[in-house]
């Protein structure tokens, strides 16, 4: 329990002054092939005037955004994101994506596909699937700070989908607990410890985001080089300083607001070798293209 509130004190402290890093967002965004590792410097600023429908400026750091993805890309947009007191994000839907508000710091209203509201603080995560709307409101009198990850989904059953009353918020009491030995494939040292909504162990063929866990390495530990077959793996640090391992074993420090991500094939490391916690999200998310589907 100390873990996790450090963890969401340390969240709101850094975030409030991470902002000025970013730089303004290129002239025109092309789709490229995404780098695999993004610090707070490399991040670019995009605000959004009534998202969703919504009311008010949604402010951005991206890392790359959704007009930057490649066909084939499982996660195409990862953005951390600011609602200031009284702005909100519209109830909406998305056809073929996935979209997850992970929140950081301040308080907000999340409403869910089914019309429900949740009181929603640090730590709680929310998922939209294809074809179910969600909508968040900041009714608060600080910023309402949250991580925004979008993945493709090509193979889902919209009218399945739409039908079913499936869980959209998990609060952090309704969160669960799995450590990890040796993460990496076996090849790391000390435990990872994670809190997850869900894993990838109960994942379905027809959902594209597999896995969200907010994570932490203590001072010594690692997740071991590995590679993922099928999956993109993208990690987000939200306090604490680690070393970051890509597919081209160049070693990177990494600090707060920096973004992994490893596509299929690539190789991904990351370790702690300093005093202090490191803390992240790790999110897996998969696309299956619509010519799968049976």
């Amino acid at each position: 329990m100390k873990r996790k509130v450090m963890a969401f004190c340390l969240a709101a402290s850094i975030l409030g002054a991470g902002t000025a890093f970013a730089k303004p967002a290129p002239a025109k965004l092309v789709p490229e092939k995404h780098g695999q590792c993004y610090t707070q410097e490399q991040l670019f600023v995009k605000d959004v005037n009534g998202a969703g429908g919504g009311q008010g400026v949604l402010h951005g750091n991206f890392a790359f955004r959704r007009e930057q993805a490649l066909k084939g890309d499982a996660i195409k947009e990862i953005g951390w994101m600011t609602l200031k007191p009284g702005a909100y994000i519209g109830n909406h839907a998305h056809k073929d994506n996935e979209d997850a508000y992970l929140i950081m710091s301040g308080k907000g209203i999340f409403t869910d596909g089914n019309g429900k509201a949740w009181v929603v603080g640090a730590g709680d995560m929310t998922i939209a699937r294809p074809g179910q709307a969600h909508g968040l409101a900041n009714l608060g009198k600080e910023d309402l700070v949250f991580l925004d990850i979008i993945a493709k989904n090509d193979n889902a059953d919209l009218e399945k989908i739409t039908k079913e009353e499936t869980t959209q918020c998990f609060p952090v009491t309704a969160q669960f607990e799995k450590d990890v030995e040796k993460a990496g494939a076996g090849k790391g040292t000390g435990t990872l410890y994670g809190r997850f909504a869900f894993r990838r162990e109960a994942a379905t063929e027809d959902q594209a985001i597999k896995e969200i866990g907010w994570m932490t390495l203590k001072k010594g530990a690692s997740i071991g080089l590995h590679k993922h077959v099928d999956n993109d793996d993208t990690y987000i640090i939200i306090s604490g300083k680690g070393v970051f391992t890509g597919t081209d074993g160049r070693e990177i420090a990494v600090g707060p607001q920096s973004v992994t991500i490893a596509g299929p094939g690539e190789s991904h490391a990351l370790r702690n070798d300093s005093d202090e916690d490191l803390v992240f999200i790790d999110l897996i998310a998969k696309n299956v293209p619509e010519a799968t589907k049976k």
